[in-house]
C-alpha cells in the first residue's frame, strides 16, 4: 500500500480536506486519538457512533498487554486501533463549546503555548542490515513526532478567523496532533516489546537497554593459603569491587579490573570464611577468618576492614572453640556484630571495644542469623526452652530481646533470610513442609508462605546474608524466582518470577519470564528485581527486570558472545555505570568480570 508523504494523512483527523460525513450516522462528530497518559485505557464510544477507518502509521503500537514489534509500512497483521474520544458538534444557539484545557483569546483563536523546536536527529550510521529505529521515521522522511508537530503548527498558524464549526475541528486537530506527539514518545520508549518501559523498570538507568561490552576480567591470583575458590562475600564500592574466598579478600579497580589492595590475614595461615553483606557509611566492613585452611576449623576470627585501603582496623576472636563453628558478621553505623553458633557479640566499630553479648533463650542453644538496620534476627534452638525453636529479634543498641516468636512447626532447619523485614525459612521432613515465616517490625504475626505448591517451588534457600542471595526484600515485599517442573528438568520451560506480600503471605503477582534456559534472580535495582539469563544459541546472555509493584518485565541489552553462563554463576553487582559479575567459583570464570553499556 503506497503512502503519501504524511503517512496516509487523509485518514488522520487533522487532514484539512474532510470527507463528507455519512448522514445515516447521525450528527457530524470528530474523533481524536487516545489519551497519551493512559495508552492502554479504553474510552467508551457514543452509542452507535460511526468510526472511520484509521490507523497510526510509522509507530510502535502495543497490544492490550504492551507487546508489539517494530513499526511497519503496512497495517500490522493484527491491527491495533487507538481508542477514540468524542468532541461534540456545537449545537445551534448555544454558547461556544470549549474543550477541557483549551483557552481562547479575545478574537476567538485557540491559544496554545508553542513547543521548542527539537534538535535535528542525527543521520543513521550505515550498516549492512540496519535495524529499523523506533525513534525515527523511514529513511529520508520525517518521523511520526515531526509529522504530528508540523500538523499542529499548521492548524494553529491558520490566518483566517474560523467559524464555530471550523474552530472545533481545528481545536480537535491541534489536540490530536499534540496527543499523537506525546503518545509517540511513550510508545517508542518501550524496549524489546515489554509491557514496561526501560525507565519504568530501571529507575531511569539509560544503559540498561543497551548492549554491553566487556571491559576487563580479573583472574585468580596464585599463592593464597586456601585452595577453595568458593565465594564467601563481595562488595561493590566507590571505585572498586571486592571478592572474598579462601584465597583472600581482594579489591579490583572498577574501571580496569587491576588489583588495588588485599587484606592481610589476622593470623598466619588464616583464610576468609565470611564477609559482611555491606560496609557502613564510613567505609568500614568486616571479614571472618578461619585460623587455617581446613574447612572443619572454626570460622571464629573477626577483622574490621577499612575499605579505603584494605588495612585491618582491629581483630577479635568470636570463640575459642577448636572444632567446626559457623558464623555471620554484619556492620551498622557504629557497631560490628557477629552471630556465632553459640552467641551473638557486638563491638564498637571505631576501636573494637566490647559492647554486649547474647547467648540464646536457654542454656544449651545453637544460634544463627544476621544483622541489618537496627535489628539482629536470630534463629534460636535451645534444648531447655519452650518452644525449642524460636525467632528472636535483638536491638542492636544494647543486645536486649525486642520480641520473640515460637516456630511451632518443629523444623529440621531454620535459616534467617532477612532481619529487616524479619523473615525465616524453615524446612521439614518433606518439601511440602517447608515454610517462609515473616513478622511485622514489632513481631506481630504477619505471614506464612508455603515454599512448594502445585505451580512450583520458590527459590528461597539463599537469603540476604548469603554470598549468592536468590530471594530479595523491599519494604514489605518478597521477590524471587519460581522453579517449575519444566524449568527444573531442563526441558526448556521458562522460569517464573513472583512477588509476595509479607503482611498477608499472599502472592501479589507472578510473571513467566520470556526467556528459556538458566536464569536466576541476582538483585533488586531501580525498583525492579533483576533476573540474569544465560547465553543460548537463540539468545544472548542478558539481564531482565521485573517491576516490584506488578512484575512487568523489561528485557535488557545483550552481553557479548562468549559470556555463557557467567551471569547466572554467582553474584551480579550493579552500580557506577558498571555491571560486575562475581562468580561463585573463580576456576572457570576468573575472580570478577566488568561490563558497561555501549554508548
Amino acid at each position: 500500500m503506497a503512502q503519501d508523504p504524511l503517512g496516509d494523512g487523509h485518514a488522520q483527523p487533522w487532514y484539512p480536506q474532510q470527507t463528507a460525513w455519512p448522514a445515516e450516522h447521525g450528527p457530524d462528530v470528530r474523533y481524536l486519538p487516545y489519551d497519551p497518559y493512559d495508552p492502554y485505557g479504553q474510552v467508551p464510544q457514543q452509542p452507535d457512533a460511526y468510526v472511520p477507518d484509521a490507523y497510526v502509521p510509522d509507530a510502535y503500537v502495543p497490544d492490550a498487554y504492551g507487546h508489539g514489534g517494530p513499526h511497519q509500512d503496512q497495517y500490522h497483521d493484527q491491527q491495533q486501533y487507538a481508542p477514540y474520544v468524542v468532541v461534540p458538534q456545537q449545537p445551534a444557539g448555544e454558547e461556544l463549546y470549549v474543550p477541557a484545557g483549551a483557552e481562547y483569546t479575545d478574537d476567538g483563536y485557540v491559544h496554545l503555548e508553542p513547543e521548542p523546536e527539537p534538535a535535528p536527529e542525527p543521520e543513521p550510521a550505515p550498516a549492512a542490515a540496519p535495524a529499523r529505529s523506533r525513534r525515527a521515521g523511514r529513511a529520508g522522511r520525517p518521523g511520526l513526532a515531526a509529522k504530528a508537530r508540523a500538523a499542529a503548527d499548521a492548524v494553529v498558524a491558520a490566518e483566517h478567523t474560523p467559524d464555530r464549526r471550523a474552530l472545533l475541528i481545528r481545536t480537535g486537530a491541534g489536540v490530536a496532533a499534540l496527543g499523537v506527539l506525546v503518545a509517540a514518545g511513550v510508545m517508542v520508549s518501550a524496549q524489546g516489546g515489554g509491557s514496561a518501559s526501560a525507565a519504568d523498570a530501571t529507575g531511569g538507568d539509560p544503559g540498561f537497554s543497551a548492549a554491553h561490552t566487556r571491559i576487563w576480567a580479573a583472574q585468580a591470583e596464585a599463592g593464597g593459603p586456601g585452595g577453595d575458590d568458593t565465594l564467601v562475600g563481595s562488595w561493590l564500592l566507590d571505585g572498586t569491587v571486592v571478592r572474598a574466598d579462601a584465597t583472600g579478600v581482594r579489591a579490583y579497580g572498577l574501571t580496569d579490573g587491576k588489583p588495588v589492595w588485599a587484606v592481610q590475614p589476622p593470623a598466619p595461615g588464616a583464610v576468609p570464611c565470611g564477609l559482611s553483606p555491606t560496609v557502613n557509611p564510613a567505609g568500614l566492613g568486616a571479614a571472618l577468618f578461619r585460623p587455617q585452611a581446613d574447612p572443619k576449623s572454626p570460622c571464629s576470627l573477626v577483622a574490621a576492614v577499612d575499605t579505603k585501603d584494605g588495612r585491618t582496623a582491629w581483630t577479635k576472636p568470636l570463640t575459642d572453640t577448636k572444632g567446626a563453628y559457623g558464623a555471620r558478621v554484619g556492620v551498622t553505623e557504629d557497631k560490628v556484630i557477629a552471630v556465632g553458633d553459640s552467641h551473638v557479640v557486638a563491638w564498637q566499630a571505631a576501636d573494637g571495644a566490647d559492647l554486649w553479648q547474647y547467648t540464646g533463650q536457654g542454656k544449651f542453644c545453637t544460634l544463627s542469623g544476621g544483622v541489618s538496620g537496627t535489628t539482629v534476627l536470630v534463629a534460636s534452638t535451645c534444648a531447655d526452652s519452650t518452644p525449642v525453636d524460636q525467632a528472636v529479634a535483638l536491638n542492636t543498641a544494647d543486645g536486649k530481646v525486642a520480641w520473640w516468636r515460637g516456630l511451632d512447626n518443629r523444623p529440621k532447619t531454620a535459616t534467617v533470610l532477612s532481619a529487616e523485614p524479619p523473615v525465616v525459612l524453615t524446612t521439614g521432613e518433606k518439601p511440602e513442609d517447608d515454610r517462609v515465616f515473616a513478622w511485622g517490625p514489632a513481631g506481630d504475626p504477619a505471614a506464612e508462605i508455603p515454599v512448594t505448591d502445585a505451580d512450583g517451588r520458590l527459590d528461597v534457600a539463599h537469603g540476604s546474608f548469603s554470598a549468592t542471595p536468590g530471594v530479595f526484600f523491599h519494604d514489605r515485599t518478597m521477590v524471587t524466582t519460581v522453579t517449575t517442573a519444566a524449568s527444573a528438568n531442563g526441558t526448556g520451560g521458562p522460569v517464573a518470577v513472583a512477588g509476595y506480600d509479607l503482611d498477608t503471605g499472599k502472592q501479589r503477582w507472578r510473571t513467566a519470564a520470556r526467556e528459556k534456559g538458566a536464569a536466576r534472580a541476582v538483585g533488586v535495582d531501580g525498583g525492579a528485581l533483576v533476573l540474569a539469563v544465560d547465553e543460548r544459541v537463540d539468545q544472548p546472555a542478558h539481564l531482565s527486570r521485573f517491576t516490584l509493584d506488578g512484575g512487568r518485565e523489561t528485557v535488557g541489552g545483550g552481553f557479548p558472545a562468549g559470556t555463557g553462563s557467567l551471569l547466572v554463576s554467582g553474584r551480579v553487582l550493579i552500580g557506577g555505570g558498571r555491571v560486575v559479575a562475581v562468580p561463585e567459583h573463580s576456576t572457570n570464570f576468573g575472580t570478577a568480570t566488568g561490563f558497561r553499556a555501549k554508548e
